[in-house]
């Protein structure tokens, strides 16, 4: 994507993502108050943690039905999916029953999934080798957090709130349907050498990101469902920041820094772990972590859609980052709610340390692979330029050309320019060319510029 940051693509991208975002922590944040209603707190943390689970398999769903689903199946399923997903907001809202909020919460975030592994599938699609990936995540990660903030400010009704996320769910639909048109991955180049590898080290970072964030965020749950603290409120704006401060920050240098800058982050981020242990203010800690997790959320987004450029199935991998992370979340939700609840500062210290440590490995391995891959492709390419120089030194002494005849020669093969644009660069006249391009034709037996072209490389070929 070329051209000014505020395209019209860019636009679309920007928009779908957000209302992605904004609907699907809308869910998130309608079903954990519903559930407040009719359960306790700890329940409700542990029921967000399956919902969570849940939306794994929408993600990996998704890769499944874009390869094997034609496209009039695929808009069959979407309206259907969209119709299944408001009938299971509006039933979240009604809060009958644990089971029914359970059941629908269920439901609605597998179809979530599925539309979050479309939506980031389509949008490194159209992002591909855009130098502001990371920018265009942060922003609409930033938007879509906005979304959230002026509906839990202005609306105060569960049946409003449900119509909200209809609505949003509606539009988004309809951006997701567009976007497809013009989500066209290019033909895989500069392929990982081992790209399982690669995806599991990356998977492994953002897990052991997870478990850090995910116990903090676990805490602030408990708070909110335990009716001490809004989490709808101030802390979005910090996410909102943050998520557009990380964009900026990361594509500096096209995101050569930006793994080194989230392992600061996440150094920082266990640090608020140890404070808030340790008895220290529980606002600071809570400002560190939002500040933080914005730049979590960015990391992975950006690092998975980067990642699925260099994979065979990238539909799988792009939007991957939201799916290990929900995972991870959802499997180490009700561990570490008791590991918060027993108060062992000693233990959780430990483990936040551990956990950092093995995180600075992970990071240092995905950097490597990433350099070798790097290392190698320039390799390739000096030994390819070596090659021609060698074949072109060997072309030049069999016909032998004289020095200028060489420096046509060499214009022509790398130039689509005119023959007055090539006589210019050459500081030659127009009828000096044609008589250097004669000679060249006469001492190959070829009869113009394109079978002098084809000659060569024909020689190239076969070395004759």
């Amino acid at each position: 994507m070329k051209g000014c940051f505020f395209n019209l693509q860019r636009i679309r991208v920007i928009i779908a993502l957000a209302f992605f975002n904004f609907i699907f922590l809308g869910t998130e944040y309608l079903f954990d108050n519903m559930m407040a209603y009719v359960t306790d707190s700890k329940e409700v943390v542990i029921a967000q943690s399956y919902v969570l689970g849940a939306s794994v398999i929408g993600f990996l769903l998704f890769s499944i039905f874009n390869r094997i689903a034609g496209e009039n199946v695929k808009q069959i399923l979407v309206f259907v999916a969209s119709i299944v997903s408001i009938i299971c907001i509006f039933i979240i809202q009604q809060h009958v029953s644990y089971e029914a909020i359970l059941l629908s919460g269920l439901v609605v975030f597998v179809l979530l999934g599925i539309a979050g592994s479309a939506v980031h599938y389509m949008a490194a699609c159209v992002l591909e080798n855009d130098k502001n990936l990371a920018r265009t995540v942060g922003l609409a990660y930033a938007i879509g957090l906005l979304f959230q903030f002026i509906n839990n400010n202005l609306v105060n009704n569960d049946t409003i709130e449900s119509i909200v996320l209809s609505v949003f769910l509606t539009i988004f639909i309809i951006l997701l349907v567009r976007l497809n048109h013009d989500a066209v991955l290019e033909e895989k180049k500069n392929m990982l050498h081992h790209p399982v590898i690669t995806g599991g080290i990356l998977i492994s970072i953002v897990i052991l990101m997870t478990c850090i964030f995910a116990t903090l965020d676990n805490v602030v749950t408990l708070f909110h469902a335990a009716g001490s603290m809004d989490i709808g409120q101030w802390p979005r704006l910090l996410l909102a920041l943050s998520g557009l401060i990380a964009g900026v920050l990361f594509d500096l240098k096209e995101r050569h820094y930006m793994n080194i800058i989230m392992y600061c982050v996440t150094l920082l981020s266990t640090i608020c772990v140890l404070v808030i242990v340790s008895g220290g203010p529980f606002l600071i800690g809570l400002i560190v972590f939002y500040l933080s997790a914005g730049f979590f959320v960015v990391f992975f987004t950006t690092g998975f859609m980067e990642l699925s450029y260099r994979m065979k199935v990238p539909e799988l991998w792009a939007g991957l980052g939201r799916a290990v992370n929900n995972i991870c979340a959802g499997i180490i939700g009700t561990w570490s709610l008791s590991l918060i609840e027993s108060g062992n500062s000693v233990l959780i210290s430990i483990i936040a340390l551990v956990l950092f440590a093995l995180i600075s490995v992970a990071i240092f391995l995905y950097s490597n692979q990433f350099r070798s891959n790097t290392e190698r492709k320039e390799g390739s390419e000096n030994e390819k330029t070596e090659e021609n120089i060698e074949k072109f030194s060997r072309f030049s002494k069999a016909f032998s050309l004289t020095t200028r005849e060489e420096d046509v020669l060499k214009m022509l093969l790398n130039s689509d320019d005119s023959v007055q644009e090539i006589a210019d660069q050459l500081f030659i006249s127009r009828a000096a060319l044609y008589r250097h391009i004669a000679s060249l034709n006469e001492k190959t037996a070829t009869k113009s510029r394109i079978g002098l072209l084809q000659f060569y490389y024909a020689w190239e070929e076969t070395g004759e």
